[in-house]
């Protein structure tokens, strides 16, 4: 993986968090009705969505970061324990506090329970093109 490709992988969890924020924030007050139709019902998963995609996101920074800072590749089944740790964490986690948002004012239903287990997936499986895949290099040390 070259420096710059590792340099992006390093901001993923980042750049999800702020388009997660800018959904929640400003795209669903505007087009969050229900006349926007399809975009409006888009837009009610996607934080369900980009959230434990995000959470996923930063295991595959840890590999990174540790393979960067020495001259040691983490071993396969390192990675496969870290990738199955935070999927059973992520999962978890969100699926609890989806669970128990019901006195909060917030709602949810089946579409939310979908999108994060979604996410966790879609994240799984960046970890595997990135991290996992036999084609990929090790990677570049930081500097």
């Amino acid at each position: 993986m070259t420096r710059q490709k590792n340099r992006l992988i390093l901001f993923l969890p980042a750049i999800i968090l702020i388009l997660n924020e800018l959904v929640r924030t400003f795209l669903r007050p505007m087009y969050g009705r229900k006349e926007y139709g399809l975009v409006s019902e888009t837009l009610g998963w996607l934080p369900n969505f980009l959230a434990p995609l995000a959470f996923m996101s930063i295991a595959i920074v840890i590999i990174i970061l540790v393979e960067g800072s020495s001259d040691k590749l983490v071993s396969k089944k390192s990675k496969l324990l870290l990738l199955f740790a935070f999927a059973i964490t992520g999962l978890t986690g969100f699926l609890v506090h989806e669970i128990t948002q019901k006195g909060t004012g917030l709602t949810f239903d089946v579409n939310d329970i979908y999108a994060t287990i979604a996410g966790v997936f879609f994240g799984a499986y960046l970890f595997y093109i990135i991290l996992l895949n036999k084609k990929r290099k090790s990677a570049p040390r930081l500097q």
